[in-house]
């Protein structure tokens, strides 16, 4: 059952995330080979919705799921870790997202289907009307025309609007890319988006320019921690220690679902940090991202 207001929307589709682990060698055609490990996970927005959620934080997922035996699990999943799916649109058709992932210490390889995705833009306009939120966040730069008019119309209701960046080839070249950052209330690239984005060789470099135009950057710099720019003011937390790391995939998404979940109890902005490194940090123990993110009560007793 839906509790409104939520603190934050995400609008996005679900990845089933299918890693072998343990592989003695990379595969060749014609032949067949026996991992030591292998894992079945919901991915992609999952980590991001489900990390929220772990941490007591009121979020709701504005997505798809099909009839299809992967959407099924994700909804199932989803139910267990009590996450609200009273904005998703279950279809009655097959809607498979797939990612099979082939995870070695240093690197990963990977093999994904999709089918069509609906416009979330769209379906984020139509929240608009009906559904009562605070905060609306992408878990990737949107790069749509439409976007522009979405964030007026989220701020004209008080509705602040964040994004992460992920891996995009556009850059703020790109005139629709720069106007859509500049009127984000807060970016959350890491160091290699960031550089990308800005093209340029440093992350110092890359700073300068972003915190010129957007009013609060988050910057994921692995293991030196994360950074912060508030009216040009910075902030800085370090990595947490963690023994062994199993799996990194995931980690920035859970990063984001601490730093909100501090954000919207109005901790300060070095806590912020410090609560998405907490909860990135503990998601790299195991494989696929939030299976060891940790809940509300287990991230106060790290504190």
């Amino acid at each position: 059952m839906a509790v409104e207001p939520y603190d934050i929307i995400i609008p996005g589709n679900y990845f089933c995330d299918i890693i072998f682990t343990g592989i003695p060698k990379f595969p060749s055609l014609g032949t067949e080979i026996f991992t030591e490990g292998l894992t079945v996970v919901p991915g992609g927005i999952m980590n991001t919705v489900t990390g929220l959620s772990r941490l007591a934080v009121n979020v709701g997922w504005i997505g798809t799921l099909g009839n299809d035996f992967f959407s099924k699990f994700v909804a199932d999943t989803a139910k267990s870790e009590g996450v609200d799916l009273s904005l998703i649109n279950f279809i009655d058709e097959s809607f498979k997202r797939v990612t099979v992932a082939l995870s070695y210490p240093n690197d990963r390889a990977f093999v994904s289907y999709v089918d069509p995705v609906s416009d979330l833009v769209e379906r984020v306009f139509e929240a608009l009307e009906t559904t009562s939120f605070k905060h609306l966040h992408f878990t990737g730069l949107t790069i749509d025309p439409k976007m522009p008019e979405l964030i007026e119309a989220c701020h004209a209701k008080g509705i602040t609007v964040s994004m992460d960046c992920q891996h995009r080839e556009e850059t703020l070249a790109v005139p629709l890319a720069k106007e859509i950052i500049s009127n984000l209330d807060i970016f959350m690239p890491n160091t290699t988006e960031a550089q990308r984005l800005t093209q340029k060789n440093t992350v110092e470099e890359a700073v300068s320019i972003l915190r010129d135009i957007v009013p609060y950057l988050i910057i994921k710099d692995g293991v030196n921690g994360a950074f912060s720019w508030q009216q040009r003011k910075r902030y800085h937390a370090p990595a947490i220690a963690i023994d062994r790391i199993v799996d990194t995939t995931g980690a920035g998404d859970l990063f984001n679902a601490g730093f909100f979940a501090a954000h919207f109890a109005n901790k300060s902005p070095e806590a912020c940090l410090q609560w998405g490194n907490i909860t990135g940090g503990l998601s790299l123990r195991g494989h696929g991202g939030y299976a060891t993110s940790p809940t509300l009560t287990e991230l106060q007793s790290y504190l």
